[in-house]
């Protein structure tokens, strides 16, 4: 009796509920991952795929380790799959669910077509701690507000097993078929902007959990203030280890006594709250699929961007917008594919209501430049920050950059790390300054941008 393992963002060995419920019950296991380019281009940014291909590495070791061989296959997914299935005679599938829109679309259809030849399919949600379809409010309807979502999963959770990797011998059964190395996902087409990622980064599941007790030991026990100060180091980094599946939030939780009955200390509660909002973002994804490419809030379709801004929405790409926090950050990204969470809502915020760039342009640079681009995760607050999403009071929320600076980051230690050219910029209050030289003028007034974004969000009904 045989089975096979997919993987696609559930790359780790423990708490892997796919991998336990194969070995379990079939004598045989093969473990596959299935490259189909199309499906990875479209729900991978570029900075997204360099991380997919060192932590699919990572991952082939540690089983090579354990004399396990991982399969990197190409092909399309669902019939790729079914092709392996027939010409090996395997009796069941089993896989952890992946939540991008496109993945669910792939897993339904193959669960269909296994059914059609009476192959058994075992899918796990290991990507959240609850399920989606089981959370409503009184009224039987999908939550919309983040606070009300939040205490009503915290009344209801119970700490799910934690699976360690069985500890028996597991026999595998080795295929024939089109492999690949891991380096045509990524190194191989000359991607060399990415090059300087592995200077700040190391992907793979032994590096998430090392990430996480640094964390717990430096950083958890001032959590809550100082994860908005740009120049110290209060965020836990773990969010691209949590995209990949290298870690859970199944794991990380259960390090902390939560539920209903149980009061954590405020930092330990905020972080918690943070892997709530990633839930909430998956969950208004789950139940409002359309917000990937509409607001959130309908009402907010008809809203006035700025028709010709192009030019300034490269400047914003660039960091060469001539306000410092906002160049620091754009330059913190390109350098490193990632961003202070702070950082980010000061330049969401910079580019749709200041520049009235639309909000969808914004998410998809993120996207591609991010390594913890998630598409629940990024929508979600793109839409936030720009007023069409899940927010009471959402549009008359702008936030001042230079006012943004000098609360979060007061001694500068971030805006001078990120910026080559600090002095270059004109400080606030003293654009009277300027007279030629190399001064860095911003390409926008912030008062007058923010009275206009104003102006046009009134206009909504």
């Amino acid at each position: 009796m045989k089975s096979l393992v997919l993987f696609s963002n559930d790359l780790r060995l423990n708490d892997n509920e796919a991998i336990n419920a194969a070995v379990k019950s079939y004598d045989l296991s093969t473990f596959v991952f299935v490259f189909d380019k199309s499906l990875y281009e479209d729900t991978h940014g570029s900075a997204n795929l360099w991380w997919l291909e060192k932590s699919l590495k990572s991952l082939k070791d540690r089983l090579k380790d354990k004399n396990i061989c991982l399969h990197i296959i190409k092909g399309e997914y669902v019939s790729k799959i079914l092709d392996i299935v027939k010409k090996n005679d395997f009796q069941s599938v089993f896989l952890n669910q992946n939540k991008h829109p496109s993945f669910i679309s792939k897993e339904k259809k193959l669960e269909k077509e296994l059914s059609k030849i009476s192959v058994k399919f075992y899918s796990f949600n290991n990507t959240n701690l609850s399920e989606p379809d089981s959370i409503f409010n009184k009224s039987g309807e999908p939550y919309k507000v983040y606070s009300p979502f939040y205490k009503h999963c915290k009344s209801v959770y119970n700490q799910k097993e934690v699976f360690d990797f069985p500890k028996k011998i597991i026999h595998t059964y080795e295929i024939d078929d089109d492999f690949i190395d891991v380096s045509e996902i990524f190194s191989k087409y000359g991607n060399n902007w990415s090059e300087k990622f592995n200077k700040y980064w190391k992907p793979g599941e032994i590096e998430a959990h090392k990430v996480l007790e640094l964390f717990l030991r430096k950083s958890i026990s001032n959590y809550k203030e100082d994860r908005d100060f740009l120049g110290t180091l209060g965020t836990s980094r773990l969010s691209p280890h949590l995209h990949f599946g290298e870690i859970t939030s199944n794991q990380i939780i259960s390090g902390f006594e939560f539920h209903a009955d149980h009061n954590l200390n405020k930092h330990e509660e905020h972080f918690i709250k943070e892997l709530y909002w990633r839930e909430f973002a998956y969950y208004i994804l789950f139940h409002f699929p359309y917000v990937t490419k509409k607001p959130f809030n309908k009402k907010y379709e008809n809203f006035e961007w700025s028709k010709n801004y192009h030019s300034n929405l490269d400047k914003w790409k660039k960091g060469i917008t001539g306000i410092r926090i906002v160049d620091a950050a754009m330059n913190e990204l390109w350098e490193t594919g990632y961003m202070h969470n702070r950082t980010r809502m000061i330049t969401a915020s910079f580019l749709t209501k200041n520049l009235l760039i639309p909000w969808q342009e914004g998410e998809k640079w993120f996207r591609d430049t991010l390594l913890d681009a998630d598409i629940a995760n990024n929508v979600m607050g793109w839409q936030w920050v720009s007023g069409c999403g899940t927010d009471a009071a959402p549009y008359f929320r702008i936030f001042n950059p230079i006012l943004q600076e000098k609360k979060f980051d007061p001694d500068n230690i971030y805006t001078k790390k990120w910026l080559k050219n600090f002095d270059d910029y004109i400080e606030d209050g003293k654009e009277d300054l300027f007279n030629g030289n190399n001064l860095m003028k911003p390409i926008v007034d912030l008062g007058i941008s923010r009275n206009q974004a104003l102006e046009r969000f009134s206009r909504i009904k």
